[in-house]
């Protein structure tokens, strides 16, 4: 990405940040984003097809940056610390967007950000796996790859609902309480529990 896309980029994601969480992302639209980020409505079509299109992209970005920042080799002395503070550092991102994450999560109608916070999730857990960074119990009998997809979309999903329940409860949200929380149902091979 040039420099140019680049201050694009980073006017359009505070232009759909602050309208998603103002109005609720289904009120949002391309003309709505062109306009607050001060570029033509094209603009907007080069970075993304559809206002939540390009929330998700800006959101999966900044997840991306914490599990990078934590989950590269070297980055801490121990797999337990990593896996903590990438927690944490998700918990403080969600709790900075919460008013999107609550309206997108909390309710039973709207999915528009489940799936990608899963999916993110599901690949963070993989990588760890395929790294041996975690090692997994195995059963004998049973594809490797199968028990791996099935236990990480597993702790995936369970997550976003963790943050789902943690996101219902008032501010200022505590993650010390979400982690004790969250690790009471981890399995106990899982670093955190």
């Amino acid at each position: 990405m040039d420099a140019r896309a680049r201050r694009s980029r980073t006017k359009l994601s505070a232009a759909v940040l602050d309208l998603a969480e103002r109005d609720g992302i289904e009120a949002v639209s391309m003309v709505s984003i062109a306009e607050a980020a001060g570029v033509n409505r094209s603009t907007v079509y080069e970075h993304a097809a559809s206002p939540l299109e390009l929330l998700r992209l800006v959101l999966r970005t900044e997840l991306d940056t914490i599990r990078d920042r934590h989950l590269t080799a070297g980055a801490h002395p121990d797999i337990r610390t990593a896996v903590r503070q990438t927690t944490d550092d998700v918990l403080h991102h969600v709790d900075s967007h919460a008013a999107i994450y609550s309206r997108e999560l909390g309710s039973a109608e709207s999915t528009a950000l489940h799936g990608m916070l899963s999916a993110h999730f599901r690949e963070s857990v993989l990588r760890l796996f395929q790294s041996g960074a975690i090692v997994p119990p195995r059963i004998d009998g049973i594809d490797a790859n199968l028990q791996d997809e099935t236990t990480a979309r597993f702790i995936a999903d369970g997550t976003v609902g963790a943050i789902d329940a943690w996101l219902a409860t008032p501010p200022p949200r505590d993650v010390q309480t979400f982690r004790h929380l969250y690790a009471s149902v981890l399995p106990a091979w899982w670093p955190l529990s």
